[in-house]
């Protein structure tokens, strides 16, 4: 079976939204940066997998690395090798160097350190040596910048972790974002290739996440112009961020209301406060699953998951 080692990096503010995006994904409690698994996760999803290395071996002697390789016959043209560095277990340059050279010795085809086809890793872990091909693209951060954005919305990291907490590794959920704004939040899942519709009640609002939408290439009407307590459909996840009334009145009453309306639509939500709800949402009928907080300079939201029974 293939096995896979990902590794994660995220700065201190970001480990409790780290952690919970990685119990929806791998469905267990995160011990470390570096996690090996049998799911091949595709890693581009998650801002917060700096790498995924494809293993090819791992052995507690470096040798019957090369000599696997050798055994093997592997040909890559154009391919590369370098030695990922860890902070679990510290191999020292020259070391690492002359690594890298024993594993593309016995690799046939053509070297190609400045545009590589394949990167080949090699890293230790404890007492054992990784050998793979690693994989770090990130397309993601293409998406910073829209034509239309306001300062308190959603950044594109925060609504890309939102997006995986809400479906882990199961592609096939179709999400609803009743409370849209701009669009960062659909954008994200549509990039991801997932099932999403977004609705926002504000004629202008709605119409600038449809500009969002076209300008990265997507479908303007996967947004409507349209109020949560209409909506019909049934979703398997709703994403909601709920407006904290910064540019207009929004009370805490209005909050709620928008919380309860939706249990017509869902039994999953992932909810985004600037307070914490759990008394409402439980009294909604909601059992909260996860939580966490994201706190960036005076300005804190609160993330929870949680669910009901079906309805």
């Amino acid at each position: 079976m293939k096995k896979y080692l990902y590794i994660y990096n995220y700065s201190p503010n970001e480990k409790e939204l780290c952690e919970m995006e990685f119990k929806q994904i791998f469905d267990e409690n995160m011990k470390s940066k570096y996690y090996f698994s049998n799911l091949n996760f595709p890693y581009q999803r998650s801002v917060f997998i700096k790498g995924r290395l494809d293993i090819i071996n791992i052995s507690h002697q470096f040798k019957n690395i090369v000599e696997d390789i050798k055994q093997k016959k592997l040909c890559y043209y154009h391919f590369k090798v370098i030695y990922l560095k860890n902070e679990i277990t510290h191999v020292d340059y020259q070391e690492s160097l002359q690594r890298c050279k024993d594993i593309a010795f016995p690799i046939d085809g053509s070297v190609n350190m400045q545009n590589p086809q394949t990167v080949f890793a090699i890293t230790k872990i404890k007492d054992q040596w990784i050998f793979g091909i690693y994989h770090d693209e990130m397309t993601w951060s293409l998406r910073y910048h829209k034509p239309h954005s306001y300062s308190h919305s959603l950044n594109v990291r925060d609504a890309r972790t939102l997006v995986n907490i809400a479906v882990g590794n199961n592609e096939n959920m179709t999400i609803v974002d009743p409370c849209c704004g701009i669009g960062t939040v659909v954008l994200e899942a549509l990039s991801m290739g997932l099932n999403i519709r977004g609705y926002d009640i504000n004629r202008d609002v709605s119409y600038q996440a449809r500009l969002n939408l076209e300008h990265f290439g997507y479908d303007p009407l996967f947004i409507e112009r349209k109020d949560i307590h209409h909506l019909k459909q049934h979703f398997d996840v709703a994403i909601m961020d709920i407006p904290y009334g910064v540019y207009s009145p929004f009370t805490y009453k209005q909050q709620v209301s928008l919380i309860e309306a939706t249990t017509n639509i869902t039994h999953r939500l992932v909810l985004v406060t600037h307070i914490c709800m759990n008394e409402e949402l439980e009294r909604i009928g909601y059992q909260i699953i996860d939580q966490c907080q994201i706190i960036k300079g005076q300005f804190k939201r609160y993330i929870t998951l949680c669910e009901r029974g079906n309805i």
